[in-house]
This record gives C-alpha cells, structure tokens and sequence, in this order.
C-alpha cells in the first residue's frame, strides 16, 4: 500500500512541475505593466466612446487561416455611416504579442471601411478598431475567429 501512495505522489508531483515548466516558459511576461493606470485609461476610453457617439462593427468576425478581406461599419447615434473618419485595425493574438499586425482600412464606395489582415493562426485574435477624426480617437474592441482554411 505505501509503494502504491509513493508511485502516485510521485506521478502528481511530476505532473504539476511539469505543468510549471511548460507554463513558464510559454508565459510572455507581465499581463498589464500598471494595473492602476490601465484601469483609469480603460475608464477614459469608456467616457470617449459615448462622448463620440460613434459604433464600429467588425461585419465579418469569422474568417480563415491566411489573408482575409475585413468590413467594418462605422456609425453614429443615428446609425448613420461616418465618413470623415480614419480607421486603423490593430489585429493580435491573445496569447502571444509577437502576432500582433496594425493594418490601415480605406473606405469603400458604400461607406465602410475594408482592410487585407493575414491571420497565419486557428482560433481566436483580438482586433482593436482605431477610429481617429480631427477632435478625437476612439477605440473598439473586437474578437474575430479564424476558422482553418479548407483546401
């Protein structure tokens, strides 16, 4: 009986450190650098976006592995479409920063604003619309998914 519990000690004990190893060293580093400061930007970015007015809509969240073509809606209180705008996408992976693209959208001729994003990973990203006027920027938050690209 005490051989049985000193295998299965040690199996849990090599299991768990080897949880620790393999969490270590897939780990980026610090999640926010100033938990505090974050916080009131978070607010500050929260006061902006009803101040503004404004709504940005990613209209196509599920895409493929590879290049995407990316449509999004800008629009005011009224739901109608704002044009005078420059709209940028910063497009990231949750789990690691050394994904992370910052793409430039042009409007089209229905007053949307479209963007080629490469998305080179299954599952999910995070995309940070940028909508900036002369007065003011305003940012979104978005989760896309890309689904593996069929061959």
């Amino acid at each position: 009986m005490k051989l049985l519990l000193i295998i299965v000690s040690i199996i849990g004990l090599g299991a768990v450190i080897g949880a620790v190893v393999v969490g270590s060293r897939n780990f980026d580093g610090t999640v926010v650098d100033n938990p505090y400061e974050s916080g009131l930007a978070y607010d500050a970015v929260h006061h902006e976006k009803e101040a503004s007015g404004w709504y940005a809509e990613i209209l196509n969240r599920i895409l493929t592995t590879g290049r995407n073509d990316i449509l999004i809606s800008i629009t005011d209180r009224n739901h109608r479409p704002v044009t005078d705008v420059e709209v940028s996408v910063m497009v990231s992976r949750p789990s690691s920063a050394s994904y992370d693209r910052t793409y430039k959208a042009v409007m089209t001729d229905r007053g949307q604003f479209r963007l080629t994003a490469d998305l080179p990973l299954y599952g999910y990203w995070d995309a940070k619309v940028q909508v900036t006027d002369r007065a003011r920027s305003v940012s979104f938050e978005q989760t896309l998914f890309a689904e593996q690209k069929r061959p």
